[in-house]
């Protein structure tokens, strides 16, 4: 392949290998029932596009996806993504051990929907372990398959892209950053690169404080912008006792 090709390639479709969701950025325990948890990912595929010139350099392929969780009840949420911003994807995450809610726990997850701009529908399931939920660290990992399938005649069919991934989720359910590293089994459809396997680093934001920064609403309950107090009116004639 010549290099212009995958170059142009890596500036119009910046993950176009990788308009799925790789990175999980959750722990097994579901949101609590009536609330939403939004977040973002950040994530790359290393080498993601591999040059035949021995003379240039392999190039890796960035992504971003935000998503928001909504709480179902005590033991399932379901999440709503959009994977590099160019498509919807709906999972539901069922919890399957009977623990206390901040204790270890194992959920399945399913789903599916549109990516890639309506051209592939993809399907999704996942398995999905997690500690005790605490404010400081709390360990996660599992498995998960995805399969995308063409909409049209002009999209290209790929292979099913099956992988493990793990990750910590550092902070609260609230506020929290979730490093996290996937590898995968993923053939390109594209002829990207040569190898059929994958790392996948990533990065979620999440948390409702997320928006409070952002949006001017609260954290922890306080206003961190109170009105100020009404002015106190003068006495008739102006002047004070």
């Amino acid at each position: 392949m010549r290099r212009s090709a995958p170059v142009l390639l890596a500036v119009v479709l910046p993950l176009a290998a990788g308009c799925i969701p790789y990175s999980t950025g959750t722990t097994a325990v579901p949101t609590p029932v009536g609330t939403m948890e939004p977040s973002m990912s950040a994530y790359f595929i290393p080498r993601g596009v591999e040059y035949e010139d021995a003379d240039s350099s392999d190039s890796p392929l960035f992504g971003a996806d935000l998503e928001a969780r909504i709480g179902i009840d005590e033991r399932s949420d379901l999440g709503i993504r959009a994977p590099g911003f160019v498509g919807v994807v709906v999972d539901y995450k069922r919890r399957l051990d009977a623990g206390p809610h901040d204790g270890a726990a194992v959920a399945a997850t399913f789903g599916g929907g549109v990516v890639n701009l309506g051209d592939h529908a993809l399907v999704q399931a996942g398995l999905l372990a997690s500690g005790p939920q605490n404010s400081g660290a709390t360990a996660y990992g599992g498995v998960k398959a995805m399969q995308v399938i063409p909409l049209n005649a002009g999209a290209v069919s790929d292979q099913p892209t099956v992988g493990a991934f793990a990750g910590v989720r550092l902070g609260s359910q609230r506020l929290g950053i979730s490093p996290e590293i996937g590898v995968f089994y993923d053939p390109s459809a594209l002829a990207l690169r040569q190898s059929n396997w994958i790392v996948v680093p990533s990065f979620t934001f999440h948390g409702q404080e997320l928006l409070d920064l952002f949006f001017g609403g609260t954290r922890g309950g306080a206003d961190p912008f109170p009105p100020r107090p009404a002015p106190v009116p003068r006495p008739p004639g102006g002047r004070w006792p």
